[in-house]
């Protein structure tokens, strides 16, 4: 991206709604994505209780932090994609905390081959469908 864009305006605007700072750093699908994963997380911790509501709602801060994160250092690289948001630690951090979320980052990232990205992702993929069935199967062995 040739034109320059100010941190401070990507910053604030990422605060105020989450995928604003990509948008106006004009990496769009990235803002919509960040947008539509914090409006999911959102709607998901106003309809879980208890334990997964809080989880949940972490999900979505930290979602929202690394998007605040990004918007403001892809401004202040002159609209060039962050390093740091393709790194193995990075990209791992974020598969554990948010899950699938995350696996678009995962299959963009150059630093991960194709075994590896197929390995994650099957690793993601069956603990979601762990965390979900197990409520079910102990309600069925205990009823």
């Amino acid at each position: 991206m040739a034109t320059q864009t100010n941190p401070l305006i990507a910053l604030l605007l990422s605060i105020i709604v989450p995928g604003a700072g990509q948008l106006y750093n004009r990496e769009v699908k990235k803002g919509w994505v960040i947008l539509g994963s914090c409006l999911s997380l959102g709607a998901l911790t106003y309809w879980f209780a208890g334990l997964n509501k809080i989880t949940v709602a972490l999900a979505l801060l930290l979602l929202w932090l690394s998007a605040i994160v990004d918007a403001y250092k892809v401004a202040k690289t002159s609209g060039e994609v962050a390093e740091f948001y393709y790194r193995k630690p990075y990209v791992v951090a974020m598969l554990l905390l948010v899950g699938p979320l995350a696996l678009p980052l995962l299959w963009q990232s150059p630093n991960f081959s194709a075994t590896s990205r197929w390995i994650w992702a099957v690793i993601v993929v069956g603990a979601v469908l762990m965390f979900v069935a197990t409520p079910y199967i102990v309600n069925h062995l205990i009823g």
